[in-house]
């Protein structure tokens, strides 16, 4: 049952970044104020995200308790909706990143 969450959720990631990539490439955004707001918004849902993800060794919406998993749930609705897909995969991956590297280091 574990390994179908794995794969189910490594579909979704890899479908999301070649998304974002697909919708990127037709339609870019060339504000430069806007992208970064976007970079910044994206940036904290990511942080909340990240900080909700790592009380638990695994994710598993059923063995969670409701209050993260709907928080969860919600988040990477945003996450899918704001943030990748009207971003390039590179920008993902880089905000991915340095959220995890400044929970990690303590910022």
């Amino acid at each position: 049952m574990n390994s179908i969450w794995i794969i189910a959720i490594a579909v979704g990631v890899v479908s999301a970044v070649l998304g974002s990539f697909a919708i990127s490439f037709l339609s870019p955004t060339n504000d430069p104020v806007q992208q970064l707001e976007l970079e910044q918004k994206c940036e904290k849902i990511a942080g909340e995200g990240f900080k909700i993800q790592v009380k638990y060794s695994e994710i598993d919406f059923e063995k969670m308790p409701k209050e993260d998993a709907n928080a969860l749930r919600y988040l990477d609705d945003i996450w899918i909706r704001d943030c990748v897909s009207n971003m390039s995969p590179e920008k993902i991956m880089e905000i991915a990143q340095k959220v995890e590297k400044e929970y990690y280091s303590g910022e």
